[in-house]
């Protein structure tokens, strides 16, 4: 697939796709259906991606004329089906959000394992003003920042900083607005020195964390580690190169 609306990026096992469609980066049916395309040729290619923005503002949000009867159902289909990529992408999804994320464009966000804000990022779900509400927000939002925050996000509209974003647990870090690119590179760099296939098989014992009891769980994470981690190449060369006193060197997953 040709992209008009993002830029797609490998380097170095990692995957940089970027919403491209400034000046505010509208998510319509175009663009949701490339970034599915690109998350989904990011999956056999890269163990970090990281989605971020072109131009000023990460995305003020899904095309308003896509919202209404005719098209609300495609619309609505296609969004989930992304956000359903980028949470069940095997490796790490990192966020690097400046400027406006809203309505999707905070939602999309909302599906990375990390969020990374510049200084001046917004971040909210403003559906309520038009009297419509943010599916995948109300799916995501309690679970993450428990119901009281998640509830005053998504009933008041009202876009919250940075800061406060890192105060009520959904973003991660915050940094310099001179100085995001760097610091985006430098945390993606201190991913890239771990191992692949720890990152995608620790990442998949921590999801099942969130939806089994303790015996459940503890079942299935030493499945996980007994069956899939332990039997890698990487799991070995860990230990050897720590008993050997030398820096490891993984295999390329």
């Amino acid at each position: 697939m040709a992209y008009s609306k993002i830029n797609l990026e490998f380097e170095d096992g990692v995957a940089w796709i970027k919403l491209a469609n400034p000046p505010l980066n509208i998510v319509d049916l175009e663009m949701m259906n490339e970034l599915i395309d690109a998350v989904e040729k990011s999956e056999g290619e890269a163990c970090i991606a990281v989605i971020g923005n072109e131009g000023k503002h990460f995305s003020a949000g899904a095309e308003i004329k896509e919202h209404y009867p005719d098209k609300a159902p495609e619309m609505i289909t296609t969004f989930t089906e992304l956000i359903g990529r980028i949470l069940n992408y095997d490796g790490v999804t990192v966020a690097a959000v400046r400027g406006y994320a809203l309505g999707g464009g905070f939602e999309i966000p909302m599906a990375c394992d990390v969020i990374l804000a510049s200084q001046n990022a917004k971040l909210g779900n403003p559906e309520i003003t038009l009297a419509h509400y943010p599916p995948i927000a109300i799916a995501l939002l309690p679970r993450m920042i428990g119901w009281k925050n998640a509830f005053e996000i998504i009933f008041t509209g009202e876009a919250i900083s940075a800061q406060r974003g890192v105060e009520i647990g959904i973003v991660n870090r915050v940094f310099s607005d001179e100085s995001f690119d760097d610091e985006v590179k430098r945390y993606v760099s201190s991913l890239k020195e771990k191992s692949p296939a720890a990152l995608k098989y620790t990442k998949k014992a921590l999801k099942a964390s969130l939806a089994l009891s303790f015996d459940q769980l503890m079942e299935e994470i030493n499945d996980i580690y007994l069956n899939g981690l332990v039997k890698t190449q990487d799991a070995v060369e860990g230990l050897d190169a720590f008993l050997e006193k030398r820096k490891p060197v993984w295999k390329t997953e």
